[in-house]
């Protein structure tokens, strides 16, 4: 234990909050809540304490540590979810895909509303539904209540009907009185059949059927059948499993070393309206009940459809505690309807821990192979554990970029990834422009440790020195490399990877290596340098379009840096700005300035 650490244990409050261990680089460790921090905290570094052995190692890399004051064991619960999302520390559980994750929003502070999917919510006035763990089922989700409730999914102004609105299949504009109240009708009848409440969603339709029947519009009526068929399939393809209609959410989960896959039940109004699979890792060492109680704390502090209920096999650990922090009942039946649902959701949990170790096995065994092969013919000592890649995107000089990407165990490592912004180069020169990322990634290397110091993501931790460099480029690109790394001392294997005919150069030799077509080595570089061009690409597009749609507004007099940003930051492009409605520029700029506008544009 550090003098640090001491000081820092000797002044620690006797009241609620949340701690994070960090390592000397920084990097946050674990993330924990405490009834009390002093007494909490202090027990990790006790000699009688009994850690788990992860723990154990977790404690002695500790050499800082910080602490939040909270005013109630809730708060802290809640504040160790969103610390442990935002620091991912790797001696806590954490979902495996948590920022893959899916969620429905509808902008109910649109006089039209529109239903997107997004990635985040934000505190923005609109109603989000999730997370949803699969992109498919959110599509198709969609794609069915597109054609039950015609909503709004375009950012065409409302007075300018969409392509959708002209065949009828959008109803989300201004089409003369009474739309909007026509829409939000629409909308309310969408957020219902989110929420599981297909019965009501059933009688407003039929109720809507009869009056327009009844005012002889048979056209809205004859639409409004096919809708109420489409809902009427998918409460046929609902199971009912109570006729209480509970809002429930049955949770299984089954281990494999390191990963738990868990199974999610959801049951709305007594019918299983949908299944999520979810897998967590980091869990090895833990007892069943803390890896219950971490998941149910983060799934449902990011979730927006809470239901009443949660029922599993056990009880987690404090399950007092998360049960008053998240608003939830949590109950772990002994038998009955309700214990053999839990059993179904961890059996189906179990079921796909196998498929899911079955896939991993096979990539990682491609991988293997795909490194044993490179090693081979780069006449390496040992498969490389961990790769980069370099490459040069521009034209002509102009938002020039580099990018880095990172392969460990022949698999992505994409946290390591980083982009370059050329600073120093002008003009068209890839090969000073790849010397100047190669100086600033490894110019802090320090030969004497064989370790690379250079620090990613704003300094979060140190780089471990790669096992292998791949330039994107031929001789000439991995001769300047060369330069550099001889400069810097620095002694890592590097190969030139041409992509014409996928020669393979080394460094002295005038003889390229050229693997075989089916090589999984030869697979495996292809896939490496694929991915650091891709992100490459990527940023220099980034970069092109934001100076060219700054550029454009430039012209118009009178819009500085702030109108700029302001209406890059509301329309999203030049052309947003351009199919803008003039209320709501002039609303934002006034009308002298849209006039401007409206000429240069």
């Amino acid at each position: 234990m550090t003098k640090k650490i001491r000081v820092i244990l000797s002044k620690l409050p006797v009241k609620p909050g949340v701690y994070l261990f960090k390592d000397a680089a920084g990097s946050v460790l674990y993330v924990g809540k405490a009834k009390s921090l002093r007494s909490r905290v202090r027990s990790y570094f006790q000699a009688s304490n009994s850690l788990d052995p992860a723990k154990q190692i977790m404690v002695s890399k500790i050499d800082d540590l910080e602490y939040i004051i909270v005013d109630s064991e809730t708060e802290a619960l809640l504040l160790e979810a969103t610390l442990i999302k935002k620091h991912r520390p790797p001696y806590n559980v954490i979902f495996t895909d948590d920022k893959y994750y899916q969620y429905i929003r509808i902008t109910l502070k649109d006089d039209f509303p529109r239903v997107e999917t997004v990635r985040r919510i934000a505190k923005d006035g609109s109603r989000y539904f999730g997370p949803f763990t699969s992109g498919y089922a959110v599509k198709q989700t969609l794609e069915l209540l597109k054609r039950v409730f015609p909503y709004r999914r375009c950012t065409e102004p409302a007075n300018r009907p969409c392509f959708d609105a002209r065949l009828g299949r959008c109803l989300g504009h201004d089409f003369g009185p009474g739309s909007r109240e026509r829409y939000a009708a629409i909308v309310h009848g969408l957020i219902r059949f989110l929420q599981g409440d297909v019965a009501s969603t059933l009688q407003d339709l039929k109720q809507q059927m009869q009056q327009a029947s009844a005012r002889h519009e048979y056209e809205l009526a004859a639409r409004l059948r096919d809708r109420i068929y489409a809902v009427q399939k998918v409460a046929a393809e609902q199971k009912v499993v109570s006729t209480k209609l509970e809002d429930e959410d049955y949770v299984g989960f089954a281990r494999l070393a390191d990963l738990t896959a868990v199974n999610l039940f959801q049951v709305r109004q007594g019918k299983l309206l949908n299944r999520q699979l979810l897998m967590l890792r980091q869990t090895a060492g833990q007892p069943d009940a803390e890896v219950l109680s971490s998941f149910i704390t983060q799934f449902y502090a990011q979730s927006t459809d809470h239901p009443r209920t949660v029922v599993t096999r056990l009880l987690p650990t404090e399950h007092a505690t998360v049960a008053q922090a998240l608003l939830l009942r949590i109950e772990a039946p002994n038998r009955g309807r309700r214990r053999k649902l839990v059993l179904l959701a961890e059996s189906n949990a179990k079921d796909y821990l196998e498929r899911k170790q079955r896939e991993w096995l096979s990539k990682e065994a491609r991988a293997k192979l795909g490194l044993q092969e490179l090693a081979q013919a780069l006449l390496l000592t040992e498969p490389p554990g961990r790769i980069e890649c370099y490459d040069i995107s521009n034209v002509q000089g102009t938002y020039a970029v580099g990018s880095l990407v990172v392969f460990e165990h022949g698999l992505p490592k994409k946290s390591d990834y980083k982009k370059f912004r050329i600073k120093t180069v002008a003009g068209s020169n890839d090969y000073a422009m790849l010397q100047e990322v190669l100086r600033r990634r490894f110019g802090r290397h320090s030969p004497q440790r064989g370790e690379a110091t250079a620090k990613p993501r704003g300094g979060e931790g140190g780089w471990p020195n790669p096992s292998l460099v791949i330039i994107d480029g031929g001789k000439g690109q991995l001769n300047a490399a060369l330069a550099v790394l001889r400069e810097l001392q620095v002694l890592v294997p590097t190969v030139g990877l041409a992509k014409r005919e996928e020669e393979i150069f080394r460094p002295g030799q005038k003889e390229s290596i050229r693997l075989p077509k089916d090589s999984e080595g030869l697979f495996l570089i292809q896939r490496i340098r694929d991915e650091a061009h891709r992100f490459a690409v990527g940023y220099y597009r980034q970069r092109h379009g934001t100076a060219a749609a700054k550029s454009l507004l430039d012209e118009v007099p009178g819009i500085g840096p702030k109108l700029k940003k302001l209406l890059l930051q509301k329309f999203g492009s030049v052309q947003g700005i351009r199919e803008a409605n003039d209320q709501v520029l002039e609303s934002l700029i006034g009308k002298k300035k849209t006039g401007l506008l409206r000429e240069h544009l």
